[in-house]
C-alpha cells in the first residue's frame, strides 16, 4: 500500500473517532431533553461509515487520481460531520410556545366552520355550496388529494390520443424527407420574393413587425416552444398578456386547462374589435405591427393574406400565432398532452382561438404535403375535446393518418371503446380503417371492417366504385345513392379526398372482392343512426373551415345564417364569456330574457338532481359524498361543475343589465326585479 493511501486511511480513522465522540455527546444531550419533556426520544440515526473502497483501488494509480480520491474522502467526511452535528438546544420558553401551538392545532373541530342552516336554500344555492365545500379538497393547482383510478377504457383512449410534440414541428418531417440542407435553404429567397409583390408589401411588413437587427428572439426560446419553432427574423416582443391556467384535474384522469387574457391583452382585444367593426384591413395590419403576437389579429391578417393569394405570409402568421400559444402554455400542459390527458373547453372564446389556428394550420400543412405533422396536429385537436370534437376532426383524421403512414394509430383511434360510443364511427373512419388493416397486412380484419362499412354505408362504396371507374359495379352496391344533403355532404367530404388511396391494386381488389361477397339486399339509403346524433353546428364549422363553396350549399340555411364572423365561426350557444369589450361580449350577444331563460333551465336541472335527497346537507359534504350523490342522480361531476359555473356567470351579467334574480326556497319560484329599463 502506498504511503499516500496510508496517510489517507489514518486521517479517516481520526475523523471517524471524532464523529463517534460527537454522536455520543448528541445522544447524551437528547437523553437529558427526554427526561425534561417526559417524551420518548427518537432512535439515533445510524451514521454511515466512510467508504474504504478507495483503499482497494489500484496501488499503482497516477498521482493526480490519488489527489481526486483524497478530495472526495475529505468531502464525505465533511458531509458526515454535518449529519451528526448537534442541533442547538431550544430554550424552555420556546418549548412552552411549541407545546401551546401543538395544543391549538390538535383539535381540528375547533377550526371547523359551524353547520349551516340549509333549509331555506334553493337547489342552485345548495349546488353552489356543495361545490364550494368539495372544492376545498382540491389543491390550488387543481390536483386532488388522492390519485384517481383510471379505467381501462380511459387508458385506451389516452394511449390512442397521446401526442408526440416532436411530430408537431413540420421542419422535422421536412428534414426527414428532403435532408437538412433543403430545410435550411428553403426560405433564403422568400423575403426578396415578397418585396416584389407590390400589393402585398404591407403584409410583409406586418410579418416583420418592429423587429430590427440585433433585437431577435433568443435562440433558446425559439427552440423550446412545444408547438412551433420560432424564426430569428420574427419580432422581438412578449405575448402581450396571453397565458394559461389549470382549471381542474378531473376524476377520470384528464386535466382541463384554459387560456386567459390579462387586462392589457383585453385592451388590445378591444382595439381588434374596433378594427373589425371598421372593416379596414390597413388598420388591422397597423394593429399587428404594434402587437405582433396578438392572436385574433394574427388570424385575421392571415385570412387577409390568404384572400390576396399570399399563402406564404398567411402560413407564417398562423405559425406565429401557434408560437405565441406555445409560449403561454402551463408548465404541466406538455406532459399531459403527451399522455393524451390535456383538455380545453371549447365554450371559452380564448380556447376557441387555439382551435381555429390549429385547424387552419392543418390545411397549410396539407398544401405542403407534410402529412405526418398534419396528422399529429389533428390528433391534438381531438385530444383537447374527444367527446365533443367541435371541429369534426374525425371526418379527416383518417386520411391524415393514411397519408402520414400511420395506419396503426388510425386503428387505435377507431377501435377505442370511448370514441366508438361517442362518435358512432362515421363513414370515413369505417372505410379507412379497412385500408389501414390492409397496410398492416391483416387481410381478415380488412375484409371484416370493409364488409361492415359497406352494409352500413352502401352509398359510399357505390360512389368509390364510380370514381374508380370499376365496371361492372358490384350488384350489392349498384344504384345506391346518397339520400339527402347529409349523406351527399359526407360523400363529398370523403370520396374525392381518398380516391387516390383506393386507386391501388390491393385496395381496389379488396373493395371489389368484399362487394361481390355480399349477397343480401342492402338498405335503400336510409339515414343511419350516426347521422341522427351529429351536431349540425360542429359539421357546419368543419365545412366552413374547409373553404369549399360547393359544400356550403349542403348546409342547413338556418345554421349558415349564424355564421357572421371569420374570427370566431359559429360559436356555441352556451359560450362562456370571461370578459366583455365595448362592442359587446366575446361571444354571441344575449339579452336578459335569454339569460333568464337559461337560468331557469339550470334551476330545473338542479331541481331534478336535488342533491339534498341523496346526501345529508346538515353537515359539510365530502367530495366522495357529492360524487356518490351525483351518480345516484344520474349526472356527472363535470356537468354539475359546468352548470354551477354557468350560474355564477349569469347572475352578475343579469345584475349588470339591471335584473336582480331572487330564488325562493318554498315554492321554488324565480322572480326578477328590474331596476332599469335595460
Amino acid at each position: 500500500m502506498s504511503s499516500r493511501a496510508l496517510r489517507r486511511a489514518q486521517r479517516e480513522l481520526e475523523e471517524k473517532q471524532q464523529l463517534e465522540q460527537l454522536a455520543q455527546e448528541k445522544a447524551h444531550d437528547d437523553a437529558d431533553e427526554v427526561s425534561e419533556e417526559d417524551t420518548p426520544a427518537p432512535a439515533a440515526t445510524s451514521k454511515p461509515k466512510p467508504s474504504l473502497f478507495a483503499l482497494l483501488g489500484n496501488v499503482e494509480a497516477e498521482e493526480e487520481d490519488e489527489d481526486v480520491e483524497e478530495g472526495e474522502a475529505s468531502d464525505s467526511a465533511q458531509k458526515l460531520k454535518a449529519e451528526v452535528a448537534p442541533a442547538p438546544k431550544p430554550s424552555k420558553k420556546s418549548k412552552k410556545k411549541k407545546k401551546k401551538g401543538k395544543a391549538k392545532a390538535k383539535p381540528p373541530e375547533a377550526e371547523k366552520t359551524p353547520s349551516r342552516a340549509r333549509s331555506g336554500l334553493d337547489e342552485i344555492d345548495q349546488a353552489l355550496l356543495a361545490l364550494n365545500l368539495t372544492s376545498n379538497t382540491r389543491s390550488g393547482d387543481g390536483s386532488e388529494s388522492h390519485t384517481p383510478a383510471i379505467s381501462n377504457e380511459m387508458q385506451q383512449l389516452y394511449s390512442a390520443l397521446s401526442v408526440d410534440t416532436q411530430h408537431l414541428h413540420a421542419a422535422n418531417e421536412m428534414r426527414k424527407l428532403f435532408g437538412r440542407a433543403a430545410v435550411q435553404g428553403g426560405n433564403d429567397d422568400e423575403p426578396a420574393a415578397r418585396q416584389r409583390r407590390g400589393q402585398q408589401a404591407a403584409l410583409a411588413g406586418a410579418v416583420a413587425g418592429r423587429n430590427a437587427p440585433g433585437r431577435n428572439l433568443a435562440s433558446l426560446g425559439l427552440r423550446r416552444n412545444i408547438f412551433i419553432q420560432g424564426k430569428e427574423e420574427w419580432p422581438r416582443a412578449t405575448s402581450g398578456g396571453l397565458g394559461m391556467e389549470l382549471v381542474e384535474k378531473r376524476s377520470d384522469g384528464s386535466v382541463e386547462y384554459r387560456f386567459v387574457h390579462t387586462t392589457a391583452y383585453q385592451s388590445i382585444q378591444q382595439q381588434f374589435d374596433t378594427c373589425v367593426a371598421a372593416m379596414d384591413p390597413e388598420r388591422m395590419v397597423q394593429l399587428l405591427h404594434f402587437n405582433p403576437y396578438h392572436i385574433s389579429t394574427l388570424l385575421q391578417v392571415s385570412e387577409i393574406a390568404k384572400q390576396q393569394r399570399d399563402n406564404a405570409t398567411s402560413g407564417e402568421l398562423l405559425e406565429r400565432a401557434l408560437f405565441a400559444f406555445g409560449r403561454a402554455v402551463h408548465s404541466t400542459f406538455a406532459n399531459n398532452l403527451s399522455q393524451g390527458k390535456a383538455r380545453l373547453d371549447f365554450r371559452r372564446p380564448e380556447n376557441r382561438e387555439f382551435w381555429l389556428a390549429v385547424s387552419r394550420y392543418i390545411a397549410t400543412l396539407g398544401v405542403r404535403a407534410t402529412w405526418r405533422t398534419a396528422f399529429e396536429w389533428g390528433k391534438l385537436l381531438i385530444c383537447l375535446s374527444p367527446e365533443d370534437d367541435p371541429y369534426c376532426m374525425r371526418l379527416i383524421i383518417d386520411r391524415l393518418a393514411l397519408r402520414g403512414r400511420e395506419p396503426q394509430m388510425l386503428v387505435d383511434i377507431v377501435e377505442s371503446d370511448q370514441l366508438q360510443r361517442t362518435w358512432r364511427v362515421p363513414p370515413n373512419l369505417a372505410y379507412s380503417v379497412a385500408l389501414a388493416h390492409g397496410r398492416l397486412k391483416h387481410p381478415e380484419e380488412a375484409r371484416k371492417a370493409l364488409r361492415l362499412a359497406i352494409k352500413e354505408y352502401p352509398w359510399i362504396a357505390a360512389r368509390i366504385c364510380k370514381e374508380l371507374e370499376i365496371s361492372p359495379v358490384p350488384k350489392s352496391v349498384w344504384g345506391k345513392e346518397p339520400n339527402g344533403d347529409h349523406q351527399e355532404l359526407l360523400c363529398q367530404l370523403y370520396v374525392p379526398h381518398v380516391k387516390d388511396l383506393w386507386n391501388t391494386t390491393e385496395a381496389t381488389s379488396l373493395l371489389v372482392e368484399v362487394c361481390y361477397s355480399i349477397e343480401e339486399l342492402l338498405g335503400a339509403g336510409e339515414n343511419p343512426y350516426w347521422l341522427a346524433d351529429i351536431n349540425e353546428l360542429d359539421l357546419a364549422r368543419h365545412v366552413i373551415l374547409s373553404d369549399d363553396r360547393a359544400l356550403l350549399a349542403l348546409i342547413d340555411p338556418r345554421v349558415k345564417a349564424k355564421y357572421i364572423s371569420t374570427s370566431d365561426p359559429l360559436p356555441p350557444d352556451d359560450s362562456i364569456v370571461s370578459y366583455s369589450t365595448t362592442q359587446g361580449s366575446r361571444s354571441t350577444g344575449t339579452n336578459h330574457a335569454q339569460l333568464l331563460g337559461e337560468l331557469e333551465e339550470l334551476r330545473l336541472y338542479f331541481q331534478n338532481v336535488n342533491i339534498s335527497q341523496h346526501m345529508n346537507m346538515d353537515d359539510d359534504p365530502t367530495e366522495e359524498q357529492l360524487l356518490h350523490a351525483l351518480e345516484q342522480a344520474g349526472t356527472s361531476y363535470q356537468e354539475f361543475r359546468r352548470n354551477t359555473e354557468r350560474v355564477q356567470q349569469i347572475r352578475p351579467r343579469l345584475h349588470e343589465l339591471g335584473v336582480e334574480v331572487v330564488f325562493q326556497g318554498g315554492d321554488r319560484d324565480m322572480e326578477s326585479d328590474t331596476e332599469s329599463d335595460g
